[in-house]
Order: structure tokens, then sequence, then C-alpha cells
């Protein structure tokens, strides 16, 4: 799934480039503050992030120095993705 590790010592211009990756992320703030200046859009960003985990919408974890925010429903179905060849099955698969 999508996701997003904010390290705590990285530099400022580091995290507003992270954040920028997030796919909609931009889009969205500047649908709601058109008139914000950079400073105030990278801090929008990552607010709607904090916003998003507190609803659980995304997960938020803080650990080793970091913030990472993960997209739920990709992790939950990344979770059981296998491809199976032919030659992997047998007839016990299909009982």
């Amino acid at each position: 799934g999508n996701h997003l590790n904010i390290f705590f010592e990285s530099k400022d211009e580091d995290k507003v480039q992270l954040l920028y990756k997030v796919d909609g992320l931009y889009g969205l703030v500047k649908k709601y503050f058109p008139n914000a200046n950079a400073k105030e859009n990278a801090l929008l960003m990552e607010f709607v992030l904090h916003g998003l985990s507190t609803h659980s919408l995304i997960s938020k974890k803080v650990l080793d120095g970091k913030i990472e925010f993960k997209d739920l429903m990709g992790s939950m179905l990344n979770l059981g993705t296998r491809s199976f060849s032919e030659e992997e099955l047998d007839d016990e698969d299909f009982k």
C-alpha cells in the first residue's frame, strides 16, 4: 500500500517534498485554501494526514524517530496477494 515516512530530524524542505509526493494531497489543500502560501500549504498537508489518521482513514505510527502514515485499505489488500501458476495447483486445491 501507500505509505509516507516523515523523519523528525529531516530538513523542512525534505519533509515538504515528501508531502507533495502524496497523490491528491496538495490538490485537496489548494481546493479549500487557494490563497495559502508555500509554508501554509505544507502545514495544511500535514494537518490533513493527521486528521485522516485521527478518523482511522489512514494509520499513523510514531516509531524510531519518524512518523509513518499508511493507507489502511492498500495495506489490507496487499496482505493476501500471491500469484499461483498452474504448476503449483493440484486436485487438492479444487476440493
